[in-house]
């Protein structure tokens, strides 16, 4: 299963981690794994060479894990929009697919 973990202080999302596989069909072939990868890239991608935001990213393939964590003032508020997108694409895709991502928020 996948779970993606959202960190929040108060109202602001402090950053996020993705670990885990789907394990919906073999390797190679689950679509939820290549629609989760993709997604988190492009935020990943948005957050760090299109914004320059203050984010640190991080990725292993094994365990499978990417982190997103803010690492400095944003005011221009797109790191907060970043992450509510990230968040709802995820949180729609665990709606069909409970089975395979689970979505968890986490107070820090």
């Amino acid at each position: 299963m996948i779970s993606a973990r959202f960190f929040h202080a108060g109202k602001q999302y402090t950053g996020c981690t993705i670990t885990g596989h789907a394990d919906y069909s073999e390797e190679g072939t689950d679509v939820i794994c290549a629609y989760v990868s993709a997604t988190v890239q492009t935020v990943a991608n948005l957050m760090t060479e299109i914004f320059h935001l203050p984010i640190l990213a991080e990725e292993q393939e094994e365990p499978a894990r990417v982190s997103l964590q803010l690492s400095g003032k944003d005011p221009s508020g797109n790191a907060q929009r970043l992450f509510a997108g990230l968040e709802l694409q995820l949180g729609e895709l665990s709606k069909v697919f409970p089975a395979n991502i689970q979505l968890i928020h986490v107070e820090v």
